[in-house]
Protein backbone atom coordinates (compact mmCIF):
# COMPACT_ATOMS: atom_id res chain seq x y z
CA UNK A 1 0.00 0.00 0.00
CA UNK A 2 0.96 3.42 -1.05
CA UNK A 3 -0.82 6.61 0.79
CA UNK A 4 0.70 9.77 -0.68
CA UNK A 5 0.17 13.45 -1.77
CA UNK A 6 -0.41 13.25 -5.75
CA UNK A 7 1.87 15.75 -6.47
CA UNK A 8 4.33 13.23 -5.16
CA UNK A 9 2.98 10.12 -7.18
CA UNK A 10 6.01 10.87 -10.06
CA UNK A 11 8.59 9.54 -7.25
CA UNK A 12 6.70 5.73 -7.85
CA UNK A 13 7.79 5.76 -11.76
CA UNK A 14 9.16 2.24 -12.55
CA UNK A 15 6.39 0.69 -9.99
CA UNK A 16 4.94 -1.27 -12.83
CA UNK A 17 5.70 -1.77 -16.26
CA UNK A 18 2.23 0.07 -16.99
CA UNK A 19 2.91 2.58 -14.29
CA UNK A 20 3.88 5.07 -16.77
CA UNK A 21 0.81 5.29 -18.59
CA UNK A 22 -0.42 6.23 -15.18
CA UNK A 23 1.52 8.82 -14.47
CA UNK A 24 0.94 10.12 -18.03
CA UNK A 25 -2.14 9.88 -18.49
CA UNK A 26 -2.94 11.45 -14.83
CA UNK A 27 -0.96 14.49 -15.81
CA UNK A 28 -2.51 14.85 -19.28
CA UNK A 29 -6.30 14.73 -18.46
CA UNK A 30 -8.69 16.45 -16.23
CA UNK A 31 -9.97 13.70 -14.04
CA UNK A 32 -12.90 15.66 -13.25
CA UNK A 33 -13.64 15.50 -17.30
CA UNK A 34 -14.23 11.56 -17.04
CA UNK A 35 -17.43 10.13 -17.80
CA UNK A 36 -19.48 7.52 -15.03
CA UNK A 37 -18.32 3.70 -16.04
CA UNK A 38 -15.73 2.59 -17.32
CA UNK A 39 -12.67 4.42 -19.59
CA UNK A 40 -10.23 2.44 -21.11
CA UNK A 41 -7.02 3.71 -21.29
CA UNK A 42 -4.32 0.15 -22.88
CA UNK A 43 -6.56 -2.71 -22.90
CA UNK A 44 -6.56 -4.70 -19.94
CA UNK A 45 -3.48 -3.26 -18.76
CA UNK A 46 -4.53 0.43 -17.79
CA UNK A 47 -8.43 1.12 -17.46
CA UNK A 48 -10.39 3.56 -15.27
CA UNK A 49 -13.73 3.24 -13.29
CA UNK A 50 -15.63 6.31 -12.38
CA UNK A 51 -18.08 6.53 -9.90
CA UNK A 52 -20.15 8.72 -7.36
CA UNK A 53 -21.63 7.20 -4.27
CA UNK A 54 -22.59 7.75 -0.69
CA UNK A 55 -20.56 6.88 2.03
CA UNK A 56 -21.16 4.29 4.70
CA UNK A 57 -20.22 3.03 7.88
CA UNK A 58 -20.16 -0.71 7.16
CA UNK A 59 -19.23 -1.20 3.58
CA UNK A 60 -17.17 -4.69 1.89
CA UNK A 61 -13.52 -5.03 1.96
CA UNK A 62 -12.31 -6.35 -1.36
CA UNK A 63 -9.18 -7.57 -3.46
CA UNK A 64 -8.21 -7.99 -6.86
CA UNK A 65 -5.55 -11.14 -7.58
CA UNK A 66 -4.86 -9.59 -10.58
CA UNK A 67 -4.74 -5.43 -10.54
CA UNK A 68 -3.54 -2.99 -8.42
CA UNK A 69 -5.73 -0.27 -7.68
CA UNK A 70 -5.03 3.75 -7.61
CA UNK A 71 -7.38 5.22 -5.95
CA UNK A 72 -8.27 9.15 -6.48
CA UNK A 73 -11.06 11.02 -5.29
CA UNK A 74 -12.74 13.81 -7.43
CA UNK A 75 -14.70 15.64 -4.74
CA UNK A 76 -15.56 14.56 -1.23
CA UNK A 77 -13.76 12.38 1.36
CA UNK A 78 -13.96 8.62 2.57
CA UNK A 79 -11.90 6.61 4.66
CA UNK A 80 -10.65 3.19 3.31
CA UNK A 81 -9.09 0.52 5.57
CA UNK A 82 -6.53 -1.61 4.72
CA UNK A 83 -5.40 -5.02 5.93
CA UNK A 84 -3.31 -7.78 4.44
CA UNK A 85 -4.99 -10.45 2.57
CA UNK A 86 -3.13 -13.62 4.14
CA UNK A 87 -4.91 -12.56 7.52
CA UNK A 88 -8.59 -13.07 5.55
CA UNK A 89 -10.61 -15.95 5.48
CA UNK A 90 -10.69 -16.84 1.56
CA UNK A 91 -14.39 -18.23 0.60
CA UNK A 92 -13.07 -18.79 -2.71
CA UNK A 93 -9.49 -18.65 -3.54
CA UNK A 94 -10.69 -19.43 -7.71
CA UNK A 95 -12.04 -16.08 -7.59
CA UNK A 96 -10.42 -12.90 -9.37
CA UNK A 97 -12.09 -10.44 -7.32
CA UNK A 98 -13.15 -10.73 -3.31
CA UNK A 99 -15.38 -9.24 -1.22
CA UNK A 100 -15.94 -10.04 2.97
CA UNK A 101 -16.77 -8.03 5.78
CA UNK A 102 -13.33 -6.75 8.36
CA UNK A 103 -13.41 -5.38 11.43
CA UNK A 104 -10.59 -4.74 12.04
CA UNK A 105 -7.55 -2.84 9.85
CA UNK A 106 -3.53 -2.36 9.85
CA UNK A 107 -4.10 1.54 8.78
CA UNK A 108 -7.17 3.68 8.06
CA UNK A 109 -6.54 6.33 5.64
CA UNK A 110 -8.93 9.37 5.06
CA UNK A 111 -8.56 9.58 1.07
CA UNK A 112 -9.74 13.15 -0.37
CA UNK A 113 -9.08 15.72 -3.26
CA UNK A 114 -4.99 15.90 -3.93
CA UNK A 115 -4.28 12.18 -2.07
CA UNK A 116 -3.95 8.94 -3.81
CA UNK A 117 -3.77 5.36 -2.16
CA UNK A 118 -2.29 2.84 -4.12
CA UNK A 119 -3.55 -0.53 -2.95
CA UNK A 120 -1.73 -3.79 -4.28
CA UNK A 121 -3.14 -7.45 -4.47
CA UNK A 122 -1.79 -8.17 -1.47
CA UNK A 123 -4.18 -5.24 0.09
CA UNK A 124 -7.66 -6.18 1.31
CA UNK A 125 -9.24 -2.41 1.13
CA UNK A 126 -12.34 -1.08 2.19
CA UNK A 127 -13.25 2.06 0.82
CA UNK A 128 -16.55 4.29 0.81
CA UNK A 129 -16.33 4.77 4.75
CA UNK A 130 -17.64 7.12 6.10
CA UNK A 131 -14.98 10.00 7.27
CA UNK A 132 -16.89 12.50 9.82
CA UNK A 133 -20.13 12.73 7.94
CA UNK A 134 -22.06 10.35 5.59
CA UNK A 135 -21.14 12.24 2.04
CA UNK A 136 -21.25 12.19 -1.46
CA UNK A 137 -17.73 11.05 -3.34
CA UNK A 138 -16.78 11.34 -6.57
CA UNK A 139 -13.60 9.08 -7.32
CA UNK A 140 -11.62 7.09 -10.01
CA UNK A 141 -9.95 4.07 -9.50
CA UNK A 142 -7.21 3.18 -11.85
CA UNK A 143 -6.91 -0.39 -12.47
CA UNK A 144 -3.25 -1.44 -13.28
CA UNK A 145 -2.74 -5.29 -14.49
CA UNK A 146 -0.29 -6.56 -11.64
CA UNK A 147 2.92 -8.09 -14.22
Amino acid sequence: MIFCEQSRLGRYRGLNRHFETVLRFLEENDLNTLPLGQTVVDGENVFINRFDYDTSAEPLTEWHDRYIDVHVVLDGEEKIGVVETDTLDVSDPWEENHTCMVSEFMSMNVLKPGYILITFPEDAHCPKRIHKTTGLVKKIVIKVLDE
